[in-house]
């Protein structure tokens, strides 16, 4: 049910008519070191990383360069989150202490997600921050973050690495969250891989290994390994209007208990639903690649929800359902948006599936952690010993 991941080699990919694999340990420390020459190039002190699909690639270039100053945050898709608790996240303890109550007011007066105007953008727009703003309480903000470390690192001049900037929507928020501390922020941008034509041509961009014209050779030195992989990373954040919170897998771990049997798993190997899923997903290769374990996993995430509402542990068996469907990238995105509108459609009968649920829940999530660290250790000896 949560044993090896492979969500790239039963594709083909459309456009080149080829299989790819992702990076190795031996090509992953390949990049890193590409990517540490670059960033020693670039002459910036601060590296403001975007997370958290690049965290593995972070913790192997601390290893070759650990004086490099990396701020690792994490910029939400829907900006519609707890702002107050993401400040609290990354804020000095006594830097927040010390602001807390002007910034729980000041985040109480401002949607984020109503300050760009307009809707429609692309990646052009986001790298070069082609937006009209309302930036009414902003100045407020900085009045509250002067002194902090962060308000110091956002005016300055830094660079921002991401692994892949593909529509843009991460780099348009981080270009907004950005301004509450500086309006004009002087920072350039970097990635794995940017989903434009000639980057160079952008003073806006520092480097990028990667870019449209070079997709192909790209893929063929090995996909990134890092994205969507909580396992590898190692913990994930629950995010939603009323939550930011970082949350490691091995303190999660601790909350459940063990066994070594799971019952409930056995009414999961043959439910009676994967002729009518692979029915409903309209990609050939997605109906050739969706299995019983799919199933469920997505059954074990939808209990979850149901019975127990929209939490930190729901949000992780739904990260480590994500984490075993077709690849966003280097493949189309159409697979992975295929794979969710048939299991949209699907919508299993629960209610067969609630009691064992309930009576094995805590042994479920000890297993799935269990497995999901022992990947990230494996991981961790391939690459010590490279």
């Amino acid at each position: 049910m949560f044993g090896k991941i492979d969500n790239l080699s039963a594709f083909t990919h459309p456009d080149f008519n080829m299989k790819f694999q992702y990076m190795d340990e031996t090509q992953s420390i390949r990049m890193a070191k590409s990517i540490l020459q670059k960033i020693k190039e670039s002459g910036y002190k601060n590296i403001v990383v975007i997370e958290s699909g690049t965290s593995p690639l972070v913790a192997m270039i601390k290893r070759f360069e650990p004086s490099i100053n990396f701020i690792q945050l994490k910029i939400p898709r829907d900006l519609n989150f707890n702002l107050l608790k993401w400040f609290e996240s990354y804020l000095d303890v006594e830097e927040f202490r010390a602001r807390e109550v002007s910034l729980r007011t000041a985040c109480k007066n401002i949607n984020l997600s109503e300050v760009i105007k307009g809707e429609n953008f692309n990646i052009y727009d986001s790298i070069i921050d082609n937006f009209e703003y309302n930036l009414e309480g902003f100045e407020e903000f900085h009045n509250i973050l002067k002194g902090t470390k962060l308000f110091e690192v956002f005016n300055s001049e830094f660079l921002v690495f991401d692994e892949y900037i593909n529509a843009g929507t991460i780099i348009k928020n981080f270009q907004t969250i950005s301004k509450l501390f500086c309006l004009k922020p002087k920072f350039k941008l970097s990635a794995f891989c940017m989903f434009l034509d000639n980057p160079e041509e952008l003073e806006e961009i520092a480097f990028t290994l990667y870019h449209k014209k070079t997709e192909l050779e790209c893929y063929m030195n090995g996909a990134y390994p890092f994205e969507n992989r909580i396992d590898l990373i190692g913990y994930y954040y629950f995010v939603d209007e009323n939550n930011f919170e970082k949350i490691y897998l091995e303190n999660l771990a601790k909350e459940f208990s063990v066994s070594s049997k799971i019952r409930f798993y056995d009414k999961l190997q043959n439910t009676g639903y994967l002729q009518k899923l692979k029915s409903y997903c309209v990609e050939e290769q997605v109906a050739a690649f969706v299995k019983e374990e799919d199933i469920g996993r997505y059954i074990i995430k939808s209990l979850e929800e149901k019975l127990f509402g929209k939490t930190k542990y729901s949000d992780f068996l739904d990260q480590i359902f994500e984490m075993y469907a077709p690849a966003w990238s280097p493949m189309p995105v159409k697979n992975h948006l295929d794979y969710w509108q048939a299991f949209e459609k699907l919508a299993p009968d629960l209610s067969g599936f609630e009691e064992e649920y309930k009576t094995e829940r805590s042994y479920i999530f000890n297993d799935v952690l269990v497995k999901m660290i022992a990947n990230k250790k494996a991981w961790e000896r391939c690459y010590e010993n490279n």
